[in-house]
């Protein structure tokens, strides 16, 4: 009779072997325990482990397989480094936490925090640069220490830690965080005095400063690394000068150098600053404008896929961003300069129709669930763009009751994007990133649309859904628009819905140390229905 070691080893030799391991790990570029249904790792890490793969029988038909992910096109073409903990001694990391900060970061906060679509190059060259760049890896280090502070403060019922343990788990963690920030800061400093940094590298580094200061609060430091970036790439550009008009239109003028997607990014942290702030560098106004035209005109009838309709979905929020702010209310008084704006308008008024045209084909095609979401996304965004620009050339705040329904969808669908919002891990979303989502267009719902309903749900959502999205808090944002709300809605007669057009004020601006959460706002606002004289209204805020 066979032993029961023989018989064990005989059954796995029967057994289908996999060569692979889960997906999460051979993406993440580590060894798999391969324990089924879920690997060990991925449940160490608190990561979604994606199972594995069906063993198909050699003589089987293979399935046409749907198209991949571009980033996970990326990380295939792309070989990261494997710092497994086997290899900790050979690694770059000081230590087992260290390093476990890092697979945080590799395997969900990466994902989370860069725009909702692209295809990861950013994120790749961050992970290959923690190999040798000590600024990088400890800033890198950094956010994944603070993603797991964001974790244990936020998802209190789904964590075994009482409130006493679940504080001081998450104030180890926030202390981590900091220490390997001032690492961080330490390194880069002595970078930029002795080794002068190339442009990737420069542009990395202040990309990851703009998050960490973002994510823990700190606006006005991360709006001053937007402005920073910026100037980089526009003084980097301006070396190429004469030699991109020759060249098919792209961001990067040198994608071996810096790829497009890293200048993109700026792009759309510059969209952000563009909402945030009534004042615009010339550099921030050029990057806005940089090749948005050039990509309307190639645009083609119907979309191949859902990653060519991005490519002209930011083209086209570009160029309507750099007409906003191009564009000053009283540009009416000059007749030349109004017969372009209004030329301007028009063009990129049909370019949105023509852009939502192109992309039914691709809407009808979605069947997961980061594409629908990015499908949701890039109409949300739309929308909204579509309002900016169409009352743009109207000093009369009275034009925005037309398009009350328009900012009902957009109401609509950035609760759609909050509710879809994938993630990497079952239990929550990481609450900041990069991309504009759904801050700027609820900013815009509720500033400028006076229906109560409307603008209550907008602010409503800002409150409840608490994130940070690049330079823009949520939190900060629905409380400016109560204050504005208020503002108006006291000359509400008894029985109206809408704001009466004479007590609507044309916008708000803030001061003071918004690190520490505290702003002054201030508006103007007419006296009464009869007379233009205006009066300053102000108020000091706290969040």
């Amino acid at each position: 009779m066979e032993s029961k070691t023989d018989l064990q080893q005989k059954q796995r030799r029967k057994a289908p072997k996999s060569r692979t391991g889960c997906p999460t790990c051979k993406i993440r570029r580590l060894k798999c325990d391969e324990t089924r249904p879920h690997c060990q790792r991925c449940i160490k890490f608190g990561v979604e482990c994606d199972g594995y793969p069906p063993v198909l029988k050699r003589k089987s038909p293979r399935k046409r397989e749907a198209p991949p992910h571009p980033a996970q096109q990326a990380q295939q073409a792309t070989k990261v480094p494997s710092l497994g903990p086997t290899s900790l001694e050979k690694s770059p990391f000081a230590n087992a936490e260290e390093h476990r900060y890092f697979d945080l970061f590799c395997a969900r906060t990466g994902y989370e925090i860069f725009p909702a679509f692209d295809s990861g190059s950013t994120r790749l060259r961050l992970l290959e640069f923690c190999g040798f760049n000590p600024a990088i890896r400890h800033a890198t280090v950094a956010l994944g220490a603070l993603d797991k502070t964001s974790e244990l403060v936020q998802d209190f019922e789904k964590l075994s830690l009482t409130s006493a343990e679940r504080e001081a788990a998450a104030n180890e963690h926030h202390q981590n965080a900091l220490q390997q920030y001032a690492k961080a800061v330490k390194y880069m400093t002595a970078d930029a005095a002795e080794k002068h940094p190339d442009m990737r590298t420069m542009l990395l580094t202040c990309l990851l400063t703009l998050a960490f200061e973002s994510w823990t609060g700190n606006l006005d430091l991360a709006v001053k690394q937007v402005h920073a970036g910026i100037r980089l790439i526009q003084e980097w550009k301006a070396k190429y000068k004469g030699q991109e008009e020759k060249k098919p239109p792209r961001l990067s003028p040198a994608p071996d150098l810096v790829e497009d997607d890293l200048i993109q990014i700026f792009c759309r942290l510059a969209v952000q600053n563009a909402f945030f702030a009534d004042e615009h560098s010339p550099e921030l106004h050029s990057i806005l404008g940089m090749e948005g035209s050039r990509y309307c005109r190639t645009m083609p009838d119907e979309f191949s896929s859902i990653y060519e309709a991005s490519n002209y979905y930011n083209g086209l929020i570009r160029r309507g961003v750099y007409f906003l702010t191009a564009h000053p209310g009283d540009l009416l008084k000059d007749p030349e300069i109004c017969r372009w704006a209004i030329k301007e308008q028009e063009e990129i008024q049909a370019d949105v129709w023509r852009f939502n045209k192109a992309f039914e084909s691709v809407a009808k095609k979605i069947d997961c669930i980061w594409q629908r979401h990015y499908a949701l996304f890039i109409q949300l965004s739309l929308s909204i763009g579509y309002i900016a620009v169409s009352t743009r050339l109207s000093t009369d705040e009275m034009i925005h009751d037309d398009y009350n329904p328009v900012y009902k969808r957009v109401v609509f669908l950035a609760e759609s994007v909050l509710k879809e919002m994938p993630s990497r891990n079952k239990k929550r979303p990481t609450n900041f990133c990069f991309d504009t989502r759904v801050i700027v267009p609820l900013w815009m719902a509720g500033l400028k649309c006076r229906e109560r309903s409307i603008r209550r749900a907008a602010i409503n959502l800002l409150l409840s859904w608490p994130r940070r999205e690049g330079i823009w808090d949520s939190v900060f944002a629905g409380r400016v628009l109560q204050w504005v709300m208020k503002v108006e809605e006291e000359f509400l007669e008894k029985g109206e819905e809408v704001v009466p057009g004479w007590a609507r004020v044309p916008g708000v601006r803030w001061s003071g140390v918004l690190g520490e959460r505290r702003a002054e706002l201030v508006t103007v606002q007419r006296v009464s229905k009869e007379g233009e004289e205006r009066v300053r209204r102000s108020k000091t805020i706290t969040w």
